[in-house]
């Protein structure tokens, strides 16, 4: 694992368990910074980046001075849940290198790990010696953590040009030259991670990003005009406290080869988290995924308790596991007697109940988060299945340690848990398995507003940007504001975006009502809220289509998601192997002349007998999509 003459050696590399992909390592006690670079089969992938970190004024990394280094093989199993399913196992080489500060004689460390296609690290600085340590806190104001690709890179970023951009992380994707990073966003140049990078002459693809983020501030990203993107915290200048040893969050850089590799292998992050409560988790079949019918988005309201009503029971007849009461709820006549009323309703229909909350009114940290406590013993005597928790607007240390309580106390509980207006995951659902999704997109909410609607090519990045980093609360099926994306593109969404608490946008009713939903109805009530298995297919490319094959049991199904308009003259169907199945295929019901004929939008066709050889083809408009199922044939 580790190459290197002597102990105190200024370089030193670190391999992936296959060997094919390292990282090394460079300490120069003449001053220089800490530094790292990422080589992709001996090709490298970055150029040099400083590593180091700014605790009560002391800048760990410059000059660092090699003490020890430690090698060892870890190997990490949990289960998974989202774009795979069961338990997964990921190796990573280890090295932990023990350093000393050349002014203040503190050590500190750099602890890194490599997998085969992730290098990741972090720093862990104790208090000072003569603090002895406990209950002593310390003060982080930087890092000089940085990530610099090498020359010809081009990035995909969230933008948001306004204020909101770094509170909600709700951006638009979109490509620009990565030497424009520093300029390219009206917002300043402060970057919500993921950056998504392709590398120059169809090299592969690289991932930034943290993992492991607890009792720490959110990781930004500050574009630099050398070439560089570096760490950055809500804080700014005046940094954040951490009672006793400072251990930061992971810093990540994946590498892809392919869009397939970038989709369908991302639990590295969870991989990178610490496990679960064995104790509190000890019984998790309480933690179950599934579908959710919802009323704000098509109605622009909360609805009175006897609507609500109406859209329990509609999700009873559509087959889903939960439905959702979003803001406004509060000012019911007697809102807790009502909500148990509704719970009562739906636990009769085998339909769980979520309820959303501002985060303004369990924020209080005093008293052990007394509000947020009684909050959720209210939430639990009701009977309710969780809570929507909204408007962080920040991922400063605070608001961290805020959603950190959250998901604990409601784990108390057996309480699901998910997260609007707040920052990037970074592989929380392995520590807290009841947080099944967050926001952190730019989603359908968005079609309702001035900044929208959403176009097809953000939705034809999200598989491939946002969605490489963890689950999106997207909220997707917008047939009554679909903007400038037909139906069938709408009805693709809620195959190609993760979520296992996939929130439908549509109003139920007229899911059930409305003449021109009935050839996707069946689609809806069977699709599934997580998957066994993820492919990508061509022709995907980010931000211009998305093909996605995702199988759960013995079915697949197909999304197509377009932005420009495209013939696919026959899927791959290489994904069905050696079976025979019977497919439905749900696409645009273009009229030649007019586009999407609006009296009947989607055009279903039903395929007997169709294996790996059999040719379906689409032709897709601009904005366009198809959701294909195959069920093994009879």
């Amino acid at each position: 694992m580790i190459a290197t003459s002597v102990l105190l050696a200024s370089t030193l590399t670190l391999a992936g368990p296959a060997g094919g992909n390292r990282a090394v390592l460079s300490f120069d006690p003449g001053g220089t910074a800490s530094a790292y670079r990422f080589e992709a089969g001996q090709r490298p992938v970055t150029r040099d980046a400083s590593m180091g970190i700014t605790v009560d004024g002391i800048h760990f990394g410059p000059g660092a001075e090699v003490v020890s280094q430690k090698t060892s093989r870890r190997v990490e199993t949990f289960p998974v849940r989202g774009n795979r399913s069961g338990a997964v196992s990921i190796a990573f080489n280890e090295l932990a290198v023990t350093l000393r500060d050349p002014k203040s004689k503190r050590e500190w460390r750099i602890e890194a790990r490599m997998s085969d296609d992730t290098f990741a690290w972090r720093y862990v600085v104790p208090p000072a010696p003569a603090s002895n340590g406990a209950g002593i806190a310390q003060r982080v104001t930087a890092e000089a953590s940085e990530f610099r690709p090498v020359d010809g890179c081009a990035v995909w970023l969230s933008e948001r040009p306004n204020a909101w951009k770094l509170k909600s992380y709700a951006g638009y994707w979109m490509r620009t030259e990565w030497a424009n990073l520093p300029e390219v966003s009206r917002a300043g140049p402060v970057q919500c991670p993921p950056l998504v990078v392709e590398l120059p002459d169809a090299g592969g693809w690289l991932v930034f990003t943290e993992a492991g983020l607890r009792d720490y501030s959110g990781m930004r990203l500050l574009a630099t005009k050398d070439g560089a993107a570096r760490a950055d915290f809500t804080e700014g200048e005046k940094g954040f406290s951490v009672v006793g040893e400072v251990v930061s969050p992971w810093r990540v850089v994946r590498f892809a080869k392919t869009l397939d590799a970038l989709v369908g292998t991302t639990d590295v992050l969870e991989a990178l988290s610490p496990a679960a409560d064995a104790a509190l988790f000890a019984d998790s079949s309480w933690i179950k995924a599934g579908r959710v019918t919802w009323f704000w988005w098509s109605q622009h309201r909360c609805g009175t308790p006897d609507e609500e009503a109406q859209v329990v029971r509609r999700a009873a007849e559509l087959g889903f596991e939960y439905s959702l009461v979003d803001e406004g709820w509060l000012k019911w006549d007697d809102p807790w007697a009502r909500v148990r009323e509704l719970v009562k309703f739906g636990r009769e229909r085998n339909v769980g109940v979520l309820l959303w909350r501002h985060m303004q009114d369990v924020i209080n940290p005093e008293n052990g988060y007394a509000d947020l406590r009684a909050y959720l013993d209210q939430l639990a005597s009701a009977g309710a299945a969780g809570t929507k928790i909204d408007f962080f607007n920040a991922e400063s240390k605070d608001m961290v340690d805020l959603q950190t309580a959250i998901m604990r106390e409601a784990a108390k509980r057996k309480l699901l848990v998910f997260f609007h207006g707040c920052q990037k995951p970074t592989g929380e659902t392995r520590t807290w398995p009841n947080q099944l999704t967050r926001e952190a997109i730019r989603g359908l909410e968005l079609n309702g507003m001035k900044e929208g609607p959403i176009t097809a090519e953000h939705n034809c990045a999200l598989p491939f940007t946002r969605l490489v980093v963890g689950p999106g609360d997207y909220t997707p099926l917008g047939f009554s504001y679909p903007g400038a994306t037909t139906w069938a593109h709408q009805l693709a969404t809620t195959a190609a975006f993760l979520s296992p608490l996939q929130v439908i946008a549509e109003f139920p009713e007229m899911l059930f009502t409305d003449a021109r939903c009935a050839p996707a109805l069946d689609l809806l009530k069977a699709l599934p809220a997580e998957w066994d298995e993820t492919r990508v297919l061509a022709p995907s490319a980010i931000g211009e289509c998305a093909v996605l094959a995702r199988r759960r049991a013995g079915e697949w199904w197909v999304a197509v998601l377009n932005a420009e308009p495209r013939d696919i003259a026959a899927l791959d169907l290489g994904f069905l192997g050696g079976g025979v199945f019977d497919a439905v295929v749900v696409g645009n019901n273009a009229n030649a002349s007019a586009g999407m004929d609006e009296k009947a939008p989607l055009r279903r066709e039903e395929l007997k007998r169709v294996t790996r050889d059999s040719v379906i083809a689409l032709k897709l408009q601009r904005g366009d999509g198809a959701l294909l199922r195959f069920v093994p044939a009879k």
